[in-house]
């Protein structure tokens, strides 16, 4: 299963999900996916990168260890981060109404199928 597939899987499996994308901690999207863009993808990955370092520093700062998922919720859309491995994040582009507990399920069940392909 290509890596497209699988992040279309994800948007089609979750209410409200409208994108889904493979992003490095380096802010460069691999692969991406889109039934419909209410987020510039490409400035998504760029601003990525400063959270994936911010949010793993501010996670080891406290002791917690590495972050493995996080999200932000706006007015616009909710994104959901999911780490893959050190250098690669699942996200997750879902409209505010969306169900965000799906959407951090389908991550989670999706994460194993794409780590295989590293």
């Amino acid at each position: 299963m290509s890596f497209t597939e699988i992040l279309k899987e994800a948007v089609e499996k979750v209410d409200g999900a409208v994108s889904a994308m493979l992003v490095g901690s380096d802010g460069i999207a691999v692969e991406e996916y889109f039934s419909e863009k209410i987020v510039d993808l490409a400035g998504l990955g760029a601003e990525a990168s400063a959270l994936i370092k911010d949010i793993n520093r501010a996670s080891e700062t406290l002791g917690l260890g590495e972050s493995r998922e996080f999200s932000i919720v706006s007015d616009t859309c909710g994104l959901l981060f999911r780490r893959i491995n050190p250098e690669y994040y699942l996200a997750l582009v879902i409209r505010p109404d969306g169900n965000y507990g799906k959407g951090r399920f389908i991550l989670k069940t999706i994460t194993p199928k794409i780590e295989k392909e590293f």
